[in-house]
């Protein structure tokens, strides 16, 4: 009775964790062995025909003169630049003024956190009035992305403060008051004491920002439709495109699709090798 009762015990969390996991198995892993398979077939999904061709598909989205792929993926890496590197020089100063708040700091949190959590359709009618009607800034093929980089920054900086905020209140202040005691002025606190601490926070941020910004579609959608001149057609937009507006394309859609897969993963690879976790004191 001991023994049933000790290996009840032990499949007890896998209970719990079962119907979660069964949910993630069939929309995850299941759809995207789906998803590989369609990519290695000529498949309409409105005929609900296929023809096995190997991987012509992926031959066609990288080698053929009629494919977007390439130019969708550096209008892609323009994106994830701009977002990036918008993100880290907007939501870390944020978090740091917000630290030093005394008073309202709840408050501040609040109001910047918001758009973190507004619809994302809702946030791209917005900002579509605001950039056509003064300033069209989405009829400009030079200022098209940069605008939808605009809006990528200004509705993940609240959720990203959050995030810096949280790292900056687990730094000791001894450390800065140490560092008080030695002379060092703030740019050296924040050099040698406050980076240093937040490098786990900053990859998480930088990882995280990359990974949502190389599929950014909803605004590119809503706002531009992937012009002027395919100048905002990303490699999302893409795939929607090639998957359901051309009819017969489902197969060349999932292998853009295995693509942009692998270009994220080589991404966040790289990324956690050169900025993997190290103690702070070695």
């Amino acid at each position: 009775m001991a023994s049933r009762a000790l290996w009840a015990q032990r499949l007890l969390p896998y209970l719990y964790i079962g119907p979660a996991l069964t949910v993630a198995c069939v929309f995850s892993f299941v759809s995207m062995g789906i998803s590989m398979w369609v990519s290695l077939h000529d498949f309409d999904a409105f005929a609900g025909a296929s023809e096995f061709v190997g991987f012509d598909n992926y031959h066609r989205a990288l080698y053929s003169d009629d494919s977007y792929f390439w130019l969708a993926m550096r209008h892609t890496a323009v994106y994830v630049v701009l977002s990036v590197c918008g993100t880290l020089l907007t939501a870390l100063p944020l978090a740091l003024l917000c630290l030093r708040a005394k008073v309202g700091q709840a408050l501040f949190r609040t109001l910047y956190f918001l758009p973190s959590i507004t619809p994302g359709v809702v946030l791209a009618l917005v900002f579509y009035h605001i950039f056509g009607n003064y300033g069209q800034l989405l009829d400009n093929s030079w200022t098209a992305l940069p605008a939808l980089s605009l809006l990528g920054v200004w509705a993940g900086a609240g959720y990203n403060m959050v995030i810096f905020l949280a790292g900056l209140t687990e730094i000791p202040q001894l450390l800065y008051d140490a560092a008080v005691v030695d002379g060092a002025n703030r740019w050296q606190q924040f050099r040698h004491i406050t980076l240093p601490m937040l490098r786990n926070t900053l990859v998480f941020v930088t990882v995280m920002t990359i990974i949502g910004s190389f599929q950014v579609f909803t605004s590119v959608y809503i706002m531009t439709s992937g012009g002027p001149e395919r100048s905002t057609e990303v490699i999302a937009y893409s795939i929607f495109v090639n998957a359901f507006a051309v009819a017969g394309q489902m197969g060349y859609a999932s292998a853009l699709a295995w693509l942009l897969f692998a270009v994220i993963f080589v991404f966040v690879f790289l990324q956690m090798r050169v900025f993997r976790s190290r103690r702070i004191y070695d």
